[in-house]
């Protein structure tokens, strides 16, 4: 909540006992802090992730500040306290308006119902016990009991302020609870109000964010200004964080010959990633099938759950190399000399390659396609076309089968 100074006039309806029988003090609702607009995040963790901007406070009254602005010399009341001082007391009377605090050598505080916290209308007999130990700030001098003015949520406020600070310099998140929707994204208090844009509320985007209400949450600060009341926080920042951080314990549990179920989360000309748990592995091309692939969106698109085996794993560097090829090599059943039949994939100026099985796929050289010369493919076969093809020789090594019409026909 932000601060603004109490008027001189204020001081007086403090200070005057006619002033108090003559009006009540009015109810004033906190001030809202509502975004502008969202600024989409620069970069993510361990980049930086920019901020939205929330909208200026409404112009309301808010909770006063002390007879001085921080940061300039207030003068001391005859108890030797200054303006904005925080200090301890014991709650010694209580009322439905305003309890007593005995702050010690014959000092009596006072706070009012407007200076307890967020609810200026709320019964003080339910908030506290007798004898209970109340942080409070200096507001003004004494009233006209004698009584020291104290504000419970302006000390609430700047020992939050402090939390705020000392979580930031630390990179440490601090706690809070969502309190509203607001326009681009969600308010949260943290002992003061906060603002998450919806771009950092979490890592995927929140379709339901009233959901989100009355949850308690864990935030990094982005941005933090006492003096315009401003915080901004970032959910996403700590769920990003314990992601990783389970996912690095998982890492150091995975070992080659371990078989997962992952999601393609990208696709490159070189292979597909696939997320386990948090752990991201590569499934390189040559990994995808047995068969030749010639781009893995061929075999696999983002978002498809895939069976994996782990090939090798390197913890230092997180690097996890994974295979799609869960069953035994094909070309193992291979016979050198067998008859099969086959389809015509695809041809070539050297020949024409011959699908034997769905993962094998062999190439047929054009002085094998028929017993006189042949000058090119089409003479012989057409793609689509049914044939049948003898073994001539299989490298395991290089995966390459030789294949041969001509022979098959003689038998």
């Amino acid at each position: 909540m932000s601060e603004v100074e109490a008027t001189a006039e204020e001081l007086v309806e403090e200070l005057d006992p006619a002033a108090e029988s003559e009006q009540e003090p009015e109810t004033e609702e906190p001030a809202t802090v509502e975004p502008e607009a969202e600024a989409g995040p620069a970069a993510e963790e361990p980049e930086a992730e920019a901020a939205e901007e929330p909208q200026e406070p409404a112009a309301d009254e808010e909770e006063p500040k002390p007879e001085a602005p921080p940061g300039e010399p207030a003068s001391p009341t005859v108890d030797g306290l200054t303006g904005g001082t925080i200090v301890s007391g014991t709650v010694k009377t209580k009322a439905a308006h305003e309890i007593e605090l005995d702050l010690g050598g014959d000092r009596i505080g006072v706070i009012s119902q407007r200076y307890w916290g967020d609810d200026p209308a709320a019964d003080l007999t339910r908030e506290c016990v007798l004898g209970e130990v109340v942080n409070a700030a200096v507001l003004v001098r004494e009233d006209h009991k004698g009584r020291i003015v104290l504000s419970r949520l302006w000390a609430l406020q700047q020992i939050a302020w402090v939390d705020i600070a000392r979580a930031a310099a630390a990179n440490e998140a601090v706690t809070g609870t969502i309190t509203a929707v607001v326009k681009g994204g969600l308010s949260c208090d943290v002992g003061v109000r906060g603002f998450i844009p919806s771009s950092l509320i979490d890592v995927e985007p929140v379709e339901n964010l009233q959901a989100l209400v009355g949850r308690e949450v864990r935030c990094k600060v982005v941005e933090a200004d006492q003096v315009s009341g401003r915080l901004v926080l970032s959910r996403k920042a700590v769920v990003r964080a314990e992601q990783r951080k389970a996912a690095k314990a998982f890492l150091e549990t995975m070992s080659a010959g371990d078989e997962y179920t992952g999601k393609v989360v990208d696709i490159q000309d070189f292979g597909a990633f696939v997320d386990i748990n948090g752990v991201r592995g590569l499934v390189h091309a040559t990994e995808l099938a047995w068969k030749r692939v010639q781009h893995p969106n061929e075999v696999v698109g983002v978002g498809d759950e895939v069976q994996v085996r782990v090939k090798s794993v390197q913890v230092p560097k997180q690097r996890v190399n994974l295979t799609m090829k869960l069953t035994p090599d094909p070309l193992g059943d291979l016979e050198v000399g067998g008859l099969m039949a086959g389809r015509v994939t695809r041809l070539a100026d050297f020949g024409a390659f011959v699908a034997v099985s769905e993962d094998i796929e062999g190439l047929v050289h054009i002085t094998e396609m028929a017993e006189y010369r042949v000058y090119h493919p089409e003479e012989v076969v057409l793609p689509g076309e049914e044939v049948w093809v003898k073994v001539l020789a299989v490298d395991r090594k290089r995966r390459r089968v030789d294949l041969s019409i001509s022979q098959a026909i003689a038998g």
